[in-house]
């Protein structure tokens, strides 16, 4: 049964999203709004106030609801999505002289987020079909069309065509971890790698480029970014990936990139801005989750006993750790007009964040939500890689690399174990990442 919100919500004192959650779990106070105002008045970290929802079915309303948009909405590190944006503006000539020269007295101010609230504004960024925007960003039919053109190299039988090469790459890591001494930090040993050698492969990324690339993808989420850091970061990724399809086109691979280059599907530009989404999404996204995943299973050796015997199926077991496993606590959306959600009309302009975390502990949902039940039926449906046209384009890659890392890890080391205890454990808890800073283990 749904819990519906107060009758006039607006009322309500707006609550702040904790900046570290309880162990492992949401926060209580996230709980308790779930079970009896799942529609909450909330303050995003700017200041701001808006909207919070934590139970599933509402999450679901707004993801799917084309009246909501990703523009224009709080960004998680603050600038992030909006100097993106910027970038477009900067540099599409098909944007309006008169509300670029407005878009740069908004940054000038130190307002550039308000920008992209002036109706205008959005209305116009909205219309215009800027090369430079990435998709992420861009709303049907923009959106539509370049994810078309992406989505034949994302599928579940493309996935399966790298299972050989992610396996090579999982091995090769397992056996430069054998080769050290315990305790070792499988963050960066072992969470980290996986994902950016995976990635190099999938998209063609010379190795020699690695250091690169993952600079700039833990750069872009950096808890200390700001929006002058953000542009910056964004340039100097944007003119690495130029040079990145430069040699695609002199010498195209067996790689995503090299396909689309092929396609002629997208412009160069647009190649450009959806090549440094992909890389921030196949690189740091599955990092923070396949760390936090090991994490939970070490933590109680019945889980982990369950993965190293098989006796729950690798895939089962995936699904209920990126259900319960969430690093990212919030996905934010803006109202494009007044749109009625849960019996309260949420205002145009105004900005709902949804908690990924608590609608995955949604009792309606899940049965026992609270616990990790690897052989759970119901686990795949969690909103981990979203909901709506905006779902992740790269989730059946994360799947399978996830599937494969964590297999590998169970059988070449049966006995591994934290090297800490679990309470010593450093923990990425500010913002909208919530994942294992170093994982020490020994075996």
């Amino acid at each position: 049964m749904t819990t519906l919100p107060p009758s006039n919500p607006r009322r309500s004192q707006p609550v702040r999203l904790p900046a570290e959650r309880e162990w492992l779990d949401p926060t209580s106070e996230l709980n308790k709004l779930r079970e009896t105002q799942p529609l909450s008045r909330f303050r995003f970290p700017d200041g701001r106030a808006g909207w919070l929802v934590t139970n599933q079915e509402l999450a679901r309303a707004v993801l799917s609801d084309h009246r909501f948009t990703r523009l224009g909405a709080q960004s998680l590190p603050p600038g992030g999505s909006f100097t993106q944006a910027y970038y477009a503006i900067s540099h599409d000539p098909i944007f309006p002289e008169a509300l670029r020269a407005l878009v740069d007295r908004y940054r000038s101010d130190g307002r550039l987020a308000d920008a992209f609230r002036d109706p205008e504004i959005l209305r116009t960024v909205r219309e215009c079909p800027l090369s430079n925007l990435p998709f992420f960003l861009k709303d049907a039919p923009e959106h539509t069309r370049i994810r078309r053109a992406l989505a034949g190299y994302f599928t579940v039988r493309q996935a399966g065509e790298y299972r050989a090469r992610i396996e090579r790459i999982v091995a090769g890591c397992l056996d430069a971890i054998e080769r050290l001494q315990p305790p070792v930090d499988l963050v960066e040993a072992f969470a980290r790698q996986v994902p950016s050698l995976v990635a190099c492969e999938m998209f063609g990324i010379p190795e020699s480029d690695r250091d690169v690339f993952e600079r700039l993808t833990g750069l872009a989420i950096s808890k200390d970014a700001t929006s002058d850091g953000s542009l910056e970061i964004n340039e100097e990724f944007r003119a690495f990936m130029r040079n990145v399809f430069a040699r695609k086109r002199a010498r195209p691979s067996d790689d995503i990139f090299s396909e689309l280059v092929r396609s002629g599907k997208l412009t160069d530009e647009e190649l450009v801005a959806t090549a440094v989404t992909l890389l921030q999404a196949a690189h740091s996204a599955i990092a923070r989750t396949l760390a936090f995943s090991v994490y939970i299973l070490l933590k109680d050796r019945d889980r982990w006993n369950k993965l190293k015997t098989q006796s729950a199926p690798v895939g089962a077991i995936v699904e209920e750790l990126l259900r319960f496993a969430i690093a990212s606590q919030l996905s934010v959306r803006m109202a494009l007009e007044d749109v009625e959600l849960g019996g309260t009309v949420i205002k145009a302009f105004e900005t709902v964040g949804i908690s990924f975390s608590a609608a995955n502990r949604d009792p309606a949902v899940f049965a026992e939500p609270d616990r990790v039940n690897l052989t759970r039926q119901e686990a795949g449906r969690h909103l981990t890689f979203s909901f709506g046209i905006h779902q992740c384009l790269g989730q059946h890659f994360a799947r399978l690399e996830l599937q494969i890392a964590l297999h590998r890890l169970a059988q070449r080391f049966p006995d591994l174990d934290l090297a800490v205890p679990a309470e010593d454990i450093p923990w990425h808890t500010d913002r909208d990442i919530y994942s294992p800073e170093k994982l020490p283990v020994t075996w």
